[in-house]
């Protein structure tokens, strides 16, 4: 059998003698172990005297210590440092004592766990954060469980982590949980529980103040179960990820296949028909991506990122272990919009305005439903034959608007089961309106000091909403967007002209600022009236004749 070594902060004891102190001693071990397996209990201490004696009482008042004697069961190294229990059960439970001399003493209460059913097994595993087993149920899911210990007055339980009692979980999935107590032994019994009651648990003893535990998984072997949800995927998409999601223990292995369909043939009428499909694909089994199972019987098994290339299909998923073998399919849905139904309107793509011709799409997905429509508009019945586009069946609509009246129109498509499906539009009509300046001037003269930044409005308004686009010395400015910027000119710019075009369906309108920088006019000012003198005295002295 493989050790149980598990190291635990130690319990330390430490005596003194004539107010001088003594070296400490310690005991490591497993406080809490699984029957039938090998424990090694180490006393160690500072003192170079290696005359260590060991004690072991049954009785958990601690007053019944004798000394503890080697037999085939329990050995004693050389030194009496290690104390080896060959195979520890029932009978090895109480408190262990070691000591270097009858003052300076270490104490561990040791407690046995055990599967008591023919079918189950409860094996050690390896576990940094202490003591941990693993409780193998065959899967017809009954088992028992039993925790042996000292009569002492302790606080005795296990826990579905984070703090569902053991029963409490297991009466949700099994048909029966019986917990008993008596004055040595915590015992469970479980019957017919699922693989969905598998987890972790802690079983927790707290005596003295002192919290020992030991973590115990519970896995309960069954076939595997599959489930997967239908995929949806547009037209436009190149790839998905496939998943495939169940229970399973031992794990499962899992294979993925693909079988390309007619899209006019996949309905849920029948079921998944693969008499209308294609030949199946086995997807490479190593492209799957498995959870981390980590001590539990749920799985999720995904394909990342599949390429798509022979549209609508089935998609299969099957798991098979030693228990078992479950499969699942479902279907791989390839559409020209996520919904099952569209009806929208095409153009105008702004906005809809009295006088205009109105261009509406009714689409509805080819797998469930006929390519037979209903158009109805102002009293009126129009029934429509869809022609087919991609995964879509589809009917165009068109109506001239001239009076509110006409908002109203819906669209009726027809389900393969006679069912019927309808989507309604409720057009929002508007009054025409060319864009416009609100404001009186469509030209603005603006003087700014030096470096200043300035705010410029383009209050050009219209109905559809004009798109604002704005300008400087006729330059685009890509970078500027809606209604207000933040202008400022360059330190070597005297002036620059801003604009803003607003422009719709219905024509533009424009608005111009000219940008000026302080001083620059007053200094043209003056240089004009220079010029003007100058004239004015040459003009004088020819006159004078000088």
């Amino acid at each position: 059998m493989v050790a149980l070594f598990v190291k635990f902060l130690p319990l330390v004891a430490i005596g003194l003698v004539h107010g001088s102190s003594v070296p400490s001693i310690l005991i490591s071990g497993p406080r809490i172990a699984i029957e039938f397996r090998k424990v090694e209990l180490r006393c160690s201490t500072g003192s170079k005297d290696n005359s260590l004696q060991w004690y072991f009482s049954s009785d958990g008042s601690d007053a019944q210590y004798e000394p503890r004697i080697p037999s085939s069961s329990v050995r004693l190294s050389r030194d009496g440092a290690t104390l080896t229990i060959r195979s520890v059960t029932n009978d090895h439970v109480g408190s262990y004592r070691c000591c270097s001399s009858e003052t300076v003493c270490a104490r561990l209460k040791l407690f046995v766990v055990s599967v008591t059913d023919d079918d189950s097994s409860l094996e050690p595993i390896d576990s940094a954060a202490g003591s941990a087993g693993m409780l193998d149920v065959q899967s017809h899911g009954s088992f028992s469980l039993a925790l042996y210990h000292a009569p002492i007055n302790a606080e005795i339980y296990i826990d579905r982590k984070p703090t569902v009692s053991f029963c409490d979980h297991f009466l949700k999935y099994a048909r029966e949980c019986y917990e008993n107590r008596s004055s040595d032994t915590v015992s469970y019994y479980v019957r017919n529980a699922t693989m969905e009651a598998s987890g972790q648990f802690a079983i927790k003893v707290l005596h003295n103040q002192q919290l020992e535990q030991f973590r115990l998984n519970i896995l309960i072997r069954g076939a595997p179960t599959v489930h997967m949800n239908n995929y949806n995927v547009l037209s436009s998409s190149t790839h998905i990820n496939l998943e495939c999601r169940g229970y399973g223990y031992p794990t499962p292995n899992i294979t993925f296949s693909y079988t390309p369909c007619n899209p006019l043939r996949m309905d849920h009428l029948d079921g998944l028909r693969i008499k209308h499909s294609n030949e199946s694909t086995t997807i490479p089994q190593h492209l799957a991506r498995h959870s981390v199972f980590n001590y539990t019987t749920s799985f999720e098994v995904i394909v990342p990122s599949w390429p798509i290339e022979n549209g609508p299909g089935i998609v299969t998923c099957q798991a098979w272990s030693s228990q078992g073998t479950s499969s699942t399919g479902t279907f791989l849905y390839v559409r020209n919009f996520l919904d099952t139904m569209l009806f929208s309107v095409v153009s105008p793509t702004d906005v809809v305005l009295y006088g205009d011709m109105v261009n509406m799409a009714c689409q509805v997905d080819v797998y469930n439903f006929t390519n037979q429509f209903i158009v109805s508009h102002s009293g009126n019945h129009d029934s429509r034959i869809g022609e087919r586009t991609a995964y879509a069946w589809t009917v165009m609509y068109r109506t001239y608007i001239t009076n509110a009246s006409q908002n109203v129109i819906s669209c009726v498509a027809h389900n393969k089961n006679g069912s019927v499906l309808v989507k309604t539009l409720n057009l929002r009509i508007r009054y025409p309106s060319k864009p416009h300046i609100v404001s009186v001037n469509d030209t603005v003269n603006i003087t700014i000091a030096s470096g200043d930044r300035h705010k410029l409005e383009c209050d050009i308004e219209g109905t559809p909403t004009p798109n604002i686009v704005w300008f400087k010395n006729d330059d685009h400015l890509r970078s500027e967007q809606g209604y207000v910027i933040l202008i400022s000119l360059e330190p070597d710019e005297i002036g620059a002209t801003y604009k803003c075009i607003g422009a719709s369906r219905l024509g533009k309108a424009i608005k111009t600022w000219h940008i000026v920088v302080e001083g620059v006019i007053k200094l043209k000012l003056d240089e004009t009236s220079i010029r003007i003198n100058h004239v004015s005295l040459l003009f004088q002295i020819q006159r004078s004749g000088c």
